[in-house]
């Protein structure tokens, strides 16, 4: 059974951001029991493979104190003066 993942963001559901906003892509490769865990955990917790990585990273973040960098603001840009 192939039980690999390629983790990208590709579905926005309300607890995610919109795919455009994330720059970077993460490839998985995992072993039959790795992949048995990872959908089992995955499923208890209702979230696909990214949202669970994202869970997963926040979590750990939050235990060690690790802030997150604020998003940065969108900037408007300025019509040239005719």
């Amino acid at each position: 059974m192939d039980t690999s993942y390629r983790v990208i963001a590709t579905e926005v559901t309300p607890m995610q951001t919109p795919a455009p906003m994330r720059e970077r892509q993460l490839n998985v490769r995992l072993s039959g029991d790795e992949g048995v865990r990872f959908d089992a955990v995955a499923a208890h917790y209702g979230l696909n493979p990214q949202g669970l990585i994202r869970m997963l990273v926040k979590r750990e973040a939050d235990a060690l104190g690790i802030a997150a960098e604020p998003p940065k603001p969108a900037t408007k840009t300025k019509k040239p003066a005719k």
